[in-house]
């Protein structure tokens, strides 16, 4: 019996396990290594694409810090039409959507994506209607000419019609073409400061919660540790809250048409 070729043999056997084990604990170990991407709604002045070409605002600035923090793989960022965005959620063309309020009227089982466990920020949704018109009670709109933003129209439970901009919606009250405009308050507010229009009354209509959609199926896990992860070391060192309070603040209860706006000269 050749003692030393079978010393020789159980070395080489108990060495290749042990590389095969330290290469699975390695392996498993980094399970969130990945490249991501980001579809971010384009929203302006929230996200939009710069006239350098090279996006901007503030969920933009929200991920670029996310990809910051997350330091197993990059997380590149897509300015999409929020339809598109949502389209590309689905078709796995992109990993995650952000910023997207989960629809209370809706089951979430009932959806092809999921949402991560840590949120972004709330946000204070306004109606926005003329001053001379009496405050509709919240749970009777669907006798009044309401629109929001195109794409959120299944976020309400009641007949209400789309806009392509916040522009498009405060002028369309101020004019008289709708009945009331439902909208975040803070691009809303800005383009009614900007153009000083005073005959809007504002109402708060509802707060959610802005989050970030994940396609469901394979890997959707993962995602959500990395993009959680990620938000919840921003949220730790009070960078996230620098961030997101350039984007949504807490209800602000002021009037226009209360405003004594100054004269341009």
């Amino acid at each position: 019996m050749n003692c030393s070729n079978n010393s020789h043999g159980l070395t080489w056997f108990i060495e290749t396990i042990l590389c095969a084990t330290l290469l699975f604990i390695a392996l498993s170990g980094d399970v969130s290594a990945r490249d991501l991407v980001a579809g971010v709604g384009f929203i302006p002045p929230h996200a939009f694409v710069g006239e350098d070409g090279r996006p901007k605002g503030g969920f933009v600035e929200v991920v670029r810090a996310m990809d910051d923090v997350y330091t197993k793989g990059t997380i590149s960022i897509k300015v999409l039409p929020v339809k598109r965005s949502i389209a590309s959620l689905k078709n796995g063309n992109i990993d995650f959507q952000i910023p997207y309020i989960p629809n209370p009227q809706v089951p979430g089982e009932s959806l092809s994506y999921t949402f991560a466990s840590e949120t972004v920020v709330d946000v204070c949704f306004v109606l926005y209607a003329q001053d001379k018109m009496k405050v509709p009670p919240m749970d009777d709109l669907e006798k009044f000419n309401i629109a929001t933003l195109r794409g959120a129209e299944a976020h309400f439970p009641f007949r209400i019609s789309g806009v392509d901009s916040f522009r498009q919606g405060i002028k369309s009250v101020s004019l008289g073409r709708l009945d009331g405009f439902i909208a975040e308050q803070e691009a809303s507010d800005r383009f009614i400061r900007l153009n000083k229009i005073k005959n809007i009354r504002r109402t708060l209509y509802a707060k959610w919660q802005s989050s970030i959609a994940i396609r469901k199926g394979p890997g959707n896990e993962e995602i959500d540790r990395i993009v959680s992860s990620a938000l919840l070391k921003l949220r730790q060192t009070g960078q996230l809250q620098k961030i997101t309070m350039t984007i949504h603040r807490p209800y602000e209860d002021w009037q226009p048409y209360l405003t004594a706006w100054p004269s341009s000269k």
